[in-house]
């Protein structure tokens, strides 16, 4: 996943943007908007549409940390890492060398994941402090950004850990898979299938929510089902040209 706009460097790691990440910002924009509305819709238009916004660029920042949770484990393994990619899916963090063993792999993997839920529990954390009990909406939008921001981290994470690779779940699932087969290429194949599978379900059931009367929420699924069939297609195509290489 090459990038197309770069934004910068942390910790000396270059970060870029793939354009089919804005979709998934305007998707996400348009999603909180709805809720907000729905939620507070004593709240001026221009409050509501801020409160959307800032939510959503939050939540590009809070990627970025998830990813540099991936990238600086993999430095402390010395594994050196290039860039950030932010993407349809979340992000990717473009390490130049495999893992040497499954812990590395395992690591690696799960980093994200356990950053995110940190920040989901800060996140709600703050909302707690400023007032918010579960038994009300929020009723500022301070508020209502960190709760949200909170519960689409806990969302990040918990796709995340799907077993299908390359999801972060799929990356763990690799680590154990390889260290009971001892072969990292079949580890890689059997965890990009189910990656597929797990893409292809999402579609579909996306499709059906849409048909239903989701709206954007169907639609978004689906989305990001299409873009994990294809990430994982061409895992399992990496791993194929690798083999025939070696003959």
């Amino acid at each position: 996943m090459q990038p197309q706009l770069t934004l910068g460097r942390v910790f000396g790691i270059s970060i870029g943007l793939h354009y089919s990440w804005l979709i998934i910002a305007v998707l996400i924009t348009l999603t909180l908007r709805s809720i907000f509305h729905d939620t507070n819709d004593a709240w001026p238009d221009g409050m509501i549409w801020a409160a959307s916004i800032l939510t959503a660029l939050l939540f590009f920042v809070s990627i970025v940390v998830h990813e540099l949770a991936h990238a600086l484990v993999a430095r402390s393994r010395g594994l050196p890492v290039r860039s950030i990619t932010l993407f349809a899916l979340g992000g990717m963090a473009q390490i130049e060398r495999d893992a040497a063993d499954p812990p590395t792999e395992f690591w690696m993997g799960i980093a994200g994941p356990l950053m995110s839920v940190a920040i989901g529990l800060l996140c709600i954390g703050i909302a707690v402090s400023a007032g918010w009990t579960s038994t009300l909406p929020p009723d500022t939008p301070a508020v209502a950004v960190m709760l949200w921001l909170g519960y689409i981290n806990f969302m990040l994470a918990a796709f995340n850990m799907i077993p299908g690779f390359p999801l972060d779940g799929g990356r763990v699932l690799r680590a154990i898979l390889w260290w009971t087969t001892g072969s990292a290429d079949r580890a890689t194949r059997i965890a990009a299938r189910i990656g597929q599978g797990v893409g292809f379900v999402l579609i579909v059931f996306g499709l059906f929510r849409f048909l239903e009367g989701a709206g954007l929420g169907g639609l978004w699924m689906s989305l990001i089902g299409w873009f994990l069939l294809e990430a994982a297609r061409a895992s399992v195509q990496m791993v194929q040209s690798r083999a025939e290489l070696q003959m």
